[in-house]
């Protein structure tokens, strides 16, 4: 069953064409847009990537405003008075510092982006709160003045949308297990994604959102560990409308070392538990059609699922070595050879999608992508104790965030 709802996902997916490449706007609206850097601890990467933002607003067209708005989390390294010092010697009025007070600090992603969203709405605004968009960047992250304009412009060509998830790519491929969590994000990931905006609507998957201030003032993120799906899920039951495009990538650092990726994953799979409590509301809602509410019931579910998983493939690795020492000469399980066939033909799909939403930028050659789909099959084995890990921590109440440290920028 496990295997089929990842072949039903890859299956909807071949269905999927991607977008065609948008056209500027015939008529262009202004936009205000505003690149918000949540800033937990972050002077290995923050001023770098403040530099590089704003070198990519300046190539804007003239119907974007675009500003930087760093907003501090009571960082207690060097991240505040690097940025302070850069704002000094910038004299730009393109970028902002927004400082939580110390007593406000540390709840949370979610909590951070609720400041900021009060604040810019206070500023003195000559666009509607549909036309200002928020944009909500990691502070590792890099994103091009293309990118940004290709952002900007759904905006205009789909009024309707209130906010959309980019494509997320990663950076720094130097290191095997950063390799597989581009493989994931752009194979797997994607393609669960392409499903949702082909027959639902997008979810909103932290780094890459871009939200009109308008949705942000009427639907605050909340306090799960998973705050953008939460944010999600009540968009939708307020009635909003979400999507997912592709054809705006950004791209942040990988995780290099094995132990933050654990923690990272168990923030991630705890949150989506958390999320529970929505599903009641999800069912009963008339305007959410019957594909969301599948997709995003099975999805919350398997985190328990698989916390089955690893016994019954233990089981099933016993019987069938079993099997295969007892039985007579030259018998194959039926059972081992399909759930072998059902892999490979999974890791054919990943491997396809993988190729397909990575051509733009960094193509290859179809059996490398393959290559990594069998890789990453690997890497999914020490994930195994997430959902254990999140569900325990879950049982016992550990709700306290656990930042992801982010990497250096590569020099290149």
């Amino acid at each position: 069953m496990f295997y089929l709802v990842y072949l039903l996902s890859f299956t909807l997916s071949a269905s999927v064409k991607l977008p065609p490449i948008p056209t500027p706007p015939a008529h262009p609206q202004q936009f205000k847009l505003y690149l918000v850097i949540p800033m937990l601890n972050e002077e290995h990467v923050i001023v770098s990537t403040i530099e590089a933002l704003l070198a990519q607003i300046q190539r804007l067209p003239a119907r974007i405003d675009a500003t930087v708005v760093v907003v501090n989390d009571d960082s207690s390294d060097n991240s505040l008075i690097l940025v302070s010092e850069l704002m000094a010697h910038l004299s730009l009025n393109q970028l902002v510092v927004l400082d939580r007070p110390s007593e406000q600090a540390h709840q949370g992603k979610g909590a951070v982006l609720n400041f900021a969203t009060q604040k810019i709405s206070n500023f003195n605004h000559t666009t509607s709160p549909r036309h200002t968009i928020l944009a909500i960047i990691d502070a590792d992250s890099r994103i091009d003045a293309a990118n940004l304009t290709k952002a900007v412009d759904f905006f205009a060509d789909h009024p309707q949308i209130d906010m959309f998830q980019s494509g997320v790519a990663i950076y720094n491929t130097d290191n095997w297990l950063t390799r597989m969590q581009n493989f994931e994000f752009l194979g797997m990931n994607s393609a669960q994604q392409q499903v949702r905006e082909r027959y639902s609507q997008g979810i909103a998957s932290g780094n890459g959102q871009f939200v009109t201030l308008a949705l942000a003032l009427a639907n605050p993120w909340g306090h799960s560990l998973l705050e953008d799906l939460e944010f999600t899920l009540r968009a939708w039951l307020k009635g909003f409308h979400t999507a997912f495009n592709n054809d705006v990538v950004i791209h942040q650092s990988g995780i290099e070392h094995l132990a933050p990726l654990i923690k990272q994953r168990t923030r991630w799979c705890q949150g989506s538990l958390q999320c529970w409590r929505y599903l009641p509301k999800l069912w009963r809602s008339s305007q959410i059609k019957l594909f969301q509410k599948l997709d995003t019931t099975t999805w919350l579910v398997l985190p328990v699922v698989a916390t089955f998983l690893p016994l019954t493939n233990l089981i099933a690795l016993v019987v069938q070595l079993f099997a295969a020492f007892t039985a007579p000469q030259n018998w194959i399980s039926p059972a081992l050879f399909t759930i072998v066939v059902l892999n490979l033909i999974i890791c054919l799909f990943m491997a396809l999608q993988f190729n397909r939403n990575s051509a733009a930028s960094n193509p290859r050659k179809f059996i490398h992508a393959f290559w990594l789909s069998i890789l990453f099959q690997l890497y999914l084995i020490p994930l195994v104790v997430v959902p254990y890990k999140a569900t325990l921590r879950q049982i016992l109440r550990l709700t306290n965030w656990e930042k992801t440290t982010h990497a250096a920028h590569p020099d290149s």
